[in-house]
């Protein structure tokens, strides 16, 4: 039978941010290890633990906002700085770009946090992370650049 540890918020969060900041080098391309099947189940589980405990220490709706507080931080901090020095047709070739890894993110986190969205998000009726995620990307990147974008292919 699998032994159920209790887990709290900020040893379980410190392995969760270990992996997403891993999984941020390795799409950025610096030079980091691939993610390895041992590393996918150490975040998996310890997402799942973090969501399976009883009160107080299930930590589902703390996971449920971190998750968007990290796209909110990866786009502010890495996608708008790099689209905001760019100009007509290699800012819509960094738009693009990041749109793309954007995706890839949203993939690969949405298989890390598989759980807490399947169970948690469908009991409180919020919004699927793959929603918050996309909402995000819509809200503080297309929504900021979006004259600057639209310039960009009528010049084209």
């Amino acid at each position: 039978m699998y032994e159920h540890n209790t887990i709290d918020f900020g040893s379980g969060w410190e392995v969760i941010q270990k992996g997403i900041s891993k999984f941020k080098k390795i799409l950025e391309g610096q030079n980091e290890t691939q993610f390895s099947s041992e590393d996918y189940m150490e975040l998996y589980n310890t997402i799942y633990k973090m969501c399976t405990q009883k009160p107080p220490h299930d930590y589902s709706q703390h996971l449920y906002e971190k998750y968007r507080e990290v796209f909110e931080e990866y786009i502010t901090s890495t996608v708008l700085p790099s689209l905001q020095e760019k100009h007509d047709e290699f800012l819509l070739r960094e738009f693009v770009n990041s749109w793309n890894n954007h995706r890839v993110l949203v993939r690969w986190l949405s298989r890390f946090f598989h759980y807490l969205d399947k169970y948690f998000t469908a009991r409180r009726a919020l919004p699927a992370l793959n929603e918050v995620s996309l909402k995000c990307f819509r809200d503080l990147v297309y929504q900021e650049l979006e004259v600057e974008l639209r310039d960009a292919v009528i010049s084209l």
